[in-house]
């Protein structure tokens, strides 16, 4: 009976939500709330926690700085924002606080994602996951949102309206517009860019609908990616791009502020590669380069030095392998069966000629060349990319701390690399990202110790969002059978 009621509860929050933002008005750059969020009659079922003072008591903490694990710890959030963390004992625990007495729970960051999306693609539609999308991301700790580029523009706008006025619970979700790309594309959902006053208009008009940042595609030219990047700098608005045409070097040295995917998608180290031309072989020559040759490992301290940041998404093209590769079957749970067939479909296609496969290899020089960026100074931050090789929001964002740990990353940096490093990239590292006073009491609780079992990170009990504690199992529920359909 409660998979019935949260399922139409859901259907009615979508019907609600999207069916009532309709046109006009732009939208902020942050929500309009700097306190407590208010929580309104659409969020209140799957809320857990709604009080001004709450106090996380013998808790520990990795508080996404990078600094060690710390354990029985007290948390303190007064009015949406942190006010306290310290040792028990150390700190007092005011009058009135609601006390959260929870030994052998571990508490870090909202995470801060950087390659999300609000559609569902890569199976025979294309559809919008505006119910689905904002309530697996908040039901796995993801409080901040940054689309990279979508097949559903106005969609995504409506829904990202309707999650800030409170008509569904989701994560502050920051939007990019459609995807931009040259007037060469491939692509069908791309919007090809033939003149600087064409990218310039269009560029200006997703910033009056509140885009914050710009996503550019692989077979942009170095001339049009300059006029993008300039024009979307003027208005505030930052560039990220999956790449191919335009190499990484020549991207950060036109200014590109962050850059999606990390070596599979560098066409640097292609041989002969052409200028504006996408090699039709990257993404999979990267398999035979040795990221610790001595010339990768120039061009990645040059890339590090250079001010651009780096996307890791490691996990989706794992999504690639036949070898590593299973469905979840708690994911799968979230599709809708027609959905999940077609997503079962592409499983059993992996590694069929001519589609995309990502080997063993490929994933472990994609992890080394990350580890060395890191070393070598530059910042890196994660997102999951979820796509219809069966691989969903939130799932995906907690598997890419697995492989981070994979790729050699201790639990307190991966941690780092999926927050605070993802908030300071979206320019929000005063505001959100870490654990520290002051900040907005973005949490979330986890049963066990993640630093120590990787897995524990995937039982999530409580989401805070500006100090609101969303139930995640509540989320969780009432996501059930609906990806691929809403």
């Amino acid at each position: 009976m409660m998979r019935v009621v949260l399922y139409r509860l859901a259907t009615l929050v979508t019907a609600a939500a999207l069916g009532s933002v309709g046109g006009g008005g732009s939208l902020g750059a942050q929500p309009a709330f700097r306190g407590r969020l208010p929580v309104t009659d659409a969020m209140r079922p799957f809320v857990a926690i709604d009080t001004a003072l709450i106090a996380l008591i013998d808790v520990t903490v990795i508080d996404g700085t990078g600094a060690p694990a710390a354990a029985h710890q007290t948390v303190i959030v007064r009015d949406g924002r942190i006010a306290a963390v310290g040792a028990v004992g150390a700190i007092a625990v005011p009058s009135g606080a609601l006390r959260l007495e929870r030994p052998g729970y571990t508490v870090i960051p909202g995470l801060v994602g950087l390659h999300e999306h609000s559609y569902f693609g890569g199976v025979k539609r294309v559809t919008q996951m505006s119910t689905s999308g904002p309530l697996l991301y908040l039901a796995h700790g993801v409080t901040t949102a940054m689309s990279a580029g979508s097949m559903l523009p106005y969609q995504e706008r409506a829904m990202k309206q309707a999650i800030d006025a409170g008509r569904i619970p989701g994560p502050d979700f920051l939007i990019t517009g459609p995807y931009l790309d040259g007037a060469a594309t491939s692509s069908t959902n791309a919007r090809p860019l033939s003149t600087p006053a064409e990218a310039q208009r269009i560029i200006a008009y997703w910033a009056s609908e509140g885009a914050t940042w710009v996503k550019v595609q692989g077979r942009i030219s170095r001339a049009m990616l300059r006029v993008v990047i300039q024009a979307a700098h003027a208005r505030g608005l930052k560039v990220t791009g999956h790449l191919c045409s335009v190499t990484f070097a020549e991207a950060a040295a036109a200014g590109i502020d962050a850059l999606q995917h990390g070596f599979i998608t560098a066409s640097d180290y292609v041989p002969g590669k052409q200028p504006d031309i996408c090699p039709p072989e990257n993404m999979r020559i990267q398999s035979t380069i040795d990221p610790g040759t001595s010339a990768v490992q120039a061009s990645i301290r040059r890339l590090a030095t250079s001010g651009v940041s780096v996307v890791s998404t490691l996990a989706v093209y794992e999504s690639f392998s036949r070898e590593r590769f299973r469905l979840d079957t708690a994911a799968m749970a979230m599709l809708d069966p027609e959905v999940r067939r077609e997503v079962e479909a592409n499983y059993a296609a992996l590694g069929a000629e001519g589609g995309l496969t990502v080997s063993p290899a490929l994933l472990k020089n994609m992890m080394r060349w990350e580890y060395d960026f890191v070393q070598a100074g530059g910042l890196l931050g994660a997102g999951s990319d979820p796509w219809g090789t069966g691989f969903l929001p939130g799932f995906g964002n907690i598997r890419n701390f697995e492989m981070l740990r994979e790729a050699g990353f201790t639990p307190e940096a991966a941690i780092r690399i999926m927050t605070l490093n993802g908030a300071r990239i979206l320019g929000r590292e005063r505001e959100v990202g870490a654990i520290t006073v002051g900040r907005q009491a973005d949490l979330v609780l986890v049963q066990g110790n993640p630093a120590v079992n990787p897995q524990d990170l995937y039982r999530i009990v409580t989401v805070f969002r500006a100090g609101v504690g969303f139930d995640a199992q509540a989320l969780r529920k009432a996501a059930r059978g609906l990806v691929g359909v809403r």
